[in-house]
This record gives C-alpha cells, structure tokens and sequence, in this order.
C-alpha cells in the first residue's frame, strides 16, 4: 500500500510538472523547457542529494559492507572528494554558464576550445557513463524488487518496469519532473536514513556493541541442517557443524585485519577516481539551474556532510548481514545484503515491518532519481552534438524527439548490460564509470584553471581512449595490477598533455620569433586593442581573432562573484591522502575502538575533519546577488571596442541563470555559446570584426535570480 501510494505521489508530481513545461513551451523556448529550468536551494540541494545517492547507495554499500567489512567506509570520503571537485569547478561553469548563455554540459568545451573533434569525444566520454550509471540503477532496482517479491517478478520484468516509469517522467516533465520528483524522492530517503541506525540497533544491537567476538548477541547455530526456508536451530558452540553469529568479529574475523595492498589500492583509486563524478552530463546541470550562486554554494555545503548521514546506514546494513546471516533461513541468505536485513525486519512486529516499507521506497527513490537525471542529461549531450554537427537550423521540437529517442535507445543499451552483470559489481562499476569521466578532467579542470590549448587536450583525450581499449583488449584486467587500467590510461591522458602542450609552446615561441616582422595590420589593430583594454583594468574576455573564450576572460568573469578559498580545498584533498590504510602490514592485528578497527577509526576522524574543511570552504565562498554596477562585463569590453566602428550596443548585465523558462529567452540560444565562438571566426576571416561583441540574446536587463526562482 505504501509503496502503492508512493509511485502515485511520484506521478501526481510529474503531472504538475508537465503543466508547468506546457506553459514553459508557451513562450517558444522549447528545449529551455525540456531540458532547462530555475530552481531555488532547497529544491537545488533536493535534487543534487536524490541524484548522488543512487542504486549504489542502497544496494551497492550494503553489498560490498557485507562482503568487504570496513573497506566499504570508503563510500563516505567518496562524497567527501565529489563536494570538493564540486567547489573547484562548478562556481566557475555556473558563472559562465550565466555569462556566455550555456544551456549544455559540452557547450564551455566548444565555448574555450572551439573544435568540433574535441566536443564529440568528450560528448563520447560523458555519454559511455551514463549507460554505465543507468545499468547500476537498472541492477539496483531489480536486485530490491526480487528481494522483497522473493524473485516472483523475473529480474528482466522489474528492469523493464522501471525503464517504463523512468521514461514516462521524462516524457511529461522533462527537467522539471526530475527537480521535482526529486524532492519528494528526497525526503523519503531522508526519512529512512535517519530512522534506519537507531531501528537496526534496537533489534540487533548497535556497532559497538555487535563488534567483538564475544559480543552479547553472540549465538551458535547448526546452519548445514536446515531447510531452505527453515531458520538454524541452535547448537552448542563445540558441536559439529557449529557456527557462530551475531557478532561481526566472530563470523568475519577478516574485516578486522589491517587492509591488504589491494585494499589499499582500491580505497585510494577510488577516491581519486571521484574527483571526476562532478563532470557527469546530469551533475554538470545542476549547476547550470541554480537560481543564483547562493543557491549553488548552500547546496555544495550541505553535500560536504552528507554522507555521514546517507551512507552510514549502508555500511550498518550490510555489517548486520554479515553478523546474522548465519542465522537465517538459506534463502534469505542469498538475498543482497538490504534484501535479506529488510525481511529478517519485517519478521520482528507491525514497526519495523513498516520501516521496511519505508527503505523501499527510500531505495526506489534513490534508483529512480539517479536514472532519470542520468537519462536527461546524456540526452541532452546527443542534442548537442545532433545540432552542433548537423543541423544548426534543426526546429526544437525535432531536437527534443532525438532526446527522446535517445534516451529510449540508452535505456536498451542499459538493459542488455544489466542482464550480464550483479549486484556484486557496484564497486567495479562505479570505479570503471568514473575512470571514464577522468579523461575529461584536463578538458575542463586545466579548460578552467589553464591556457592549455586544444591540441595538447585533444591529443591526451584519444591517447586515453585508445590505451584503454588497448587494455582492456588484452584481456587481463589484473595487468596493470594494483593500478586499474581505467586510470592506468588517464595517466596516459595527462601524460600526453603534458608533451603536447610542451611542443605547443614551443612552437608558438619560435614563431614569435620568426614572424615578429610579418604581423599584418588586422593582427597589430587586435593587438593594440587588446592592449589599450588592458590599459583600462580590463581582461580581454574574448580572443578576438578567433572569438574563442580566454583563461584572462574566465579569471575576469569569475571575479565578479568570487569562488571558494582554494588553500582550504587544497587541504582538503590532500589531507584525504592519509584516510587511505597504507602506514601498517598488510593483516596485522588491529583492535577495536567503538565498534572499528583502529584503521577505520583513523580513516573516519580524517573524514570529519576534511568535512570540516569543505564546510568551512563553502562559507568563505561569498558571491554577489548581482554584479556591481560599477563592474563591467565582457559585453562592455567589446562595445567599447567597437565604439569607433559605430557598433556600440547597450551591454546588459544579470546574474540570474539563462536556464529560465519564461519568454525572456531567445528561441535560438541552446547552442549560442559555441555558435557565437564559429560566426566570430567567419566574420574575422572576412575581414569584419567579430560580432562577438555585442549582447548576447536573453533576459531584458534588470532581470535578477528571484525573478525566476520557481
């Protein structure tokens, strides 16, 4: 009933979100209305938790907590590093986004780099982990149905069912059924986390108390003698075929063990691998539809502590089943680890029977919510491309059905690739995912923070790809080992560029030399108008020779608004170094403090503290309501450029994010960005200034952030 009442809340909200896209698509703006929108902190900080706390979350974390003991409290540093990636980039991309009139994940690459070969491979590598995240989802939703179906719906019938919900949502809503379902989704999870530690230590015992081997709820029993549905009965501890549960350290003597070196290697690529997970397509619009940068830095503070209270239930969960599947009846045990603690819960009375309605749908929520913004916004990656590459002129509704057909498409692909993996996997899968999104992090990190030029970012991109499929075709995955091969060919990435940008720099100081005494007249007017800008406090904003955004013009749009302080980020991430176990042997003895071995203990304190480090980040970081009317943007630039070529136009300045709904938009500006970029070299390679420099289509000046707050 519950779970009934659940999936019909779920629709009602899509509904009211598809009324709001119709009165979006009145005004014309019909990609804004699918794939775009205006939301507020709470809902922004609403969405961004149900997004990142997936299928892996909540089958995955207590899957491997079961199998791999404390190694699995790596889940929580993980978010730890995702919130600080967060801080690095998405201050900057969401100042551009307002400034430069993105409305895709790609459109800073075409925007900074201007080639089309560098916007479809990192298009490629953002939409392969997609598929990835949709998978994991897949598996998740079909490893909870037949956990508490006991396998009566076929694995196939529950992925089908969701692909089926997932697709409707969209197909109502667009970005608003998924803000919106989001939240609701949201406080259910909530709700489950919260209530879930305190309701698994009143029935099993809380950690420290369930730890050592002699732990009060230690028992014996003769699991070999029952039937697949009959509990163990007890035995005496001496008896033949005697086993003992209730007691983590009894029954996984190993989860106490200092970690082995492979271990080790997995915690640490693992966090290393999450500074990329904020490059996903679907994360990078979070950014995008903040209502202000307000909005965006309650919400990254906010995602600083929460792991704490979204994984730690995970880890109990599974650490519970590890302790009393012994116990149980030979089915349960082959259940996922939540499967198994939510029916040897519900047994207990009318209470917890209910909580376990609740972590149903809290697990539900949390599979849904990721799978639907996973399928947006690699969608929207394919519209990009399709208008980018195509058709320029191609009408919006035609754009939105490719997204639709795409996500169908991504879905199938999903489907079959969750037919031939586990629940198991979600480890390897995630590592695998976001590997792949490290290939795009000196596109946008060294994009963002670096003068790297395209062919030194190119370069490295399809170095990566080719060694990794070079890698994986040798079919060893253990080849590299410690080191996976995803990351063994970003090494490779980062390599590349490196060597690269080298040569580019050496070949643009020879020519400097060289061809001093060769500057045409166009190139000395650039130059000395570059120059007398500069002469004035101002950045050029624009190269204005090839129209392309400049690392001066990031630093001078940035500036506006401030970022958060980069030496606490820095420390930050250095300081999760040290969470990784590597200052001990391999297995040595560890003992127990409050229910962790001493490792674990040392790796959660150094949790806390970075915690407290990003938060503290995040609050250093004070961006202005609007620009201050005696700053000047980089339309201002240029206009004064143009003054004496009698194009001066009337700058106009807004912090208010482009992504809104209303009529305020240009129907043409999904793809203006890097369009602007092209027309701009056209127009200089005619002779004629680049255009660039006059306002770009969108809001009537004036317009603020809580003009289109929802």
């Amino acid at each position: 009933v519950l779970m009934g009442l659940y999936l019909f809340s779920l629709l009602v909200v899509a509904k009211l979100a598809h009324r709001r896209k119709t009165r979006a698509r009145a005004s014309g703006a019909e990609l804004q209305a699918h794939f775009g929108g205006s939301f507020n902190a709470p809902l922004l900080l609403l969405t961004t938790f149900s997004t990142v706390y997936s299928g892996f979350t909540v089958t995955g974390i207590p899957d491997e907590a079961a199998k791999r003991g404390f190694v699995s409290l790596r889940w929580i540093g993980a978010t730890i590093v995702i919130a600080a990636s967060m801080m690095l980039l998405y201050p900057r991309l969401r100042r551009l986004s307002v400034e430069r009139q993105y409305t895709n994940p790609n459109d800073f690459i075409a925007d900074r780099f201007g080639t089309s070969r560098l916007r479809l491979a990192t298009a490629f590598c953002g939409v392969i982990p997609m598929v990835i995240y949709i998978t994991a989802q897949l598996i998740s939703f079909a490893s909870m149905v037949q956990g508490f179906t006991y396998e009566a719906l076929p694995r196939w019938a529950a992925m089908l069912l969701l692909i089926a919900l997932l697709l409707i949502f969209e197909h109502l809503g667009g970005m608003n059924s998924v803000v919106f379902t989001d939240a609701v989704q949201s406080c259910i999870m909530l709700l489950s986390f919260l209530v879930v530690p305190f309701v698994l230590g009143g029935v099993f015992g809380f950690l420290p108390a369930m730890s050592p081997a002699d732990c009060p709820h230690l028992m014996y029993v003769q699991h070999l003698s029952a039937g697949p549905d009959v509990a163990p009965g007890a035995c005496p501890s001496t008896g033949p075929g005697c086993v003992p549960a209730g007691c983590i350290q009894a029954v996984k003597e190993d989860f106490f063990a200092y970690p082995t070196h492979k271990d080790q290697a997995d915690i640490a690529f693992f966090l290393l691998n999450m500074l990329a997970a904020p490059l996903q397509p679907h994360m990078i619009q979070r950014s995008f539809i903040a209502s202000s940068d307000g909005a965006l830095r309650i919400m990254m503070g906010a995602m600083v502590l929460a792991p704490f209270l979204a994984q730690t239930p995970g880890i109990v969960i599974g650490l519970t089943q590890a302790a009393y599947s012994p116990s149980w009846p030979e089915e349960e045990r082959k259940l996922t680890a939540f499967s198994g603690v939510s029916n040897a819960l519900a047994s207990v009375g009318l209470g917890p029977y209910f909580l376990v309605s609740v972590m149903t749908c809290a697990t539900m929520a949390a599979i849904m919510s990721t799978a639907d913004s996973a399928i947006l916004g690699a969608s929207s990656l394919t519209v990009d491309i399709y208008r980018s590459m195509y058709d320029p002129s191609a009408p919006e509704r035609r754009l939105v059905n490719i997204g639709a057909c795409t996500s169908v498409a991504m879905c199938i692909i999903a489907f079959g690739m969750a037919m031939l993996l586990s629940s198991t996997m979600m480890g390897e899968i995630l590592i695998f995912q976001n590997g792949m999104l490290m290939q795009l992090l000196p596109s946008f990190g060294l994009g963002l923070y670096s003068s790297v030029s395209e062919q030194a970012v190119t370069g490295g991109l399809f170095a990566g790809l080719l060694s990794l499929v070079a890698l994986v075709a040798a079919g060893d995955k253990n080849l590299l080992a410690p080191v996976p091969l995803v990351n063994a060919s970003v090494f490779v990435n980062f390599a590349v560029v490196g060597l690269v940008q080298l040569a580019v720099a050496m070949d643009v100081m020879k020519a400097s030399g060289i061809g001093a005494s060769r500057t045409s007249s166009s190139t000395r007017a650039s130059a000395a108008t570059a120059e007398a800008s500069e002469q004035q406090g101002q950045k050029a904003t624009l190269d204005m020779r090839s129209g392309q955004l400049t690392p001066d013009g990031i630093r001078s749009i940035v500036a506006k608004v401030g970022e958060p302080n980069k030496p606490l980020l820095a420390l930050m991430l250095f300081a999760m170094i040290f969470s990784v176990p590597w200052y001990r042997a391999p297995k040595a003895e560890e003992p127990i403090v409050w229910g962790l071995p001493r490792w674990g203990l040392v790796q959660v304190m150094i949790f806390v503290f970075t915690g407290i480090l990003g938060v503290a980040a995040a609050i250093s970081w004070q961006p202005m309501a609007q620009a201050a009317p005696a700053e000047e943007d980089w339309s201002n630039v240029a206009a004064r450029q143009l003054a004496d070529a009698g194009r001066m136009t009337s700058p106009r300045r807004s912090d208010a994010p482009h992504c809104a709904w209303r009529g305020e938009f240009s129907r043409h500006s999904w793809a203006a960005g890097p369009a602007r970029a092209s027309h701009a070299r056209a127009e200089a390679a005619s002779g004629r200034a680049p255009s660039e420099a006059g306002p770009r289509p969108g809001r009537e000046e004036g317009t603020t952030a809580d003009d289109v707050a929802p």
